[in-house]
């Protein structure tokens, strides 16, 4: 079952310039998978700035007016979607694309070692 905070957070957009996307919680990272069919993988855009992951899609402009449609109902807009995870190790973000669907693993950031210094007593 998932988190109504979560589902509430990543729910809040535009259907028609967006895409559906589920984010899942593992032991030190989370996974996004982002339904992007219909688009190669020259077509999207990741970067991470700010605790935001940032996903956008966009097919490349390629001249079909010479065509002769009988029905266009495929769209030619672009896709974006921007998902908050605060302060993650962005230094190690992992992405792939399979069949239609972008998977993005971002691992969570490991405490820093603690330094033991020496404290002088006046």
């Amino acid at each position: 079952m998932y988190n109504d905070l979560w589902y509430n957070l990543f729910n809040n957009v535009d259907n028609r310039e967006s895409f559906p996307i589920d984010v899942v919680a593992k032991d030190d990272l989370y996974e996004v998978y982002a339904n992007l069919p219909g688009f190669s993988k020259d077509e999207i855009s990741l970067n991470f700035e700010g605790g935001y992951l940032n996903i956008s899609a966009k097919h490349k402009n390629e001249n079909k007016e010479h065509l002769n449609y009988i029905v266009k109902e495929r769209s030619s807009r672009s896709k974006k979607r921007s998902i908050y995870f605060g302060d993650l190790n962005e230094d190690h973000i992992n992405a792939k694309f399979v069949d239609g669907v972008l998977i993005v693993s971002i691992y969570l950031k490991k405490p820093e070692d603690k330094k033991i210094s020496t404290i002088s007593i006046e």
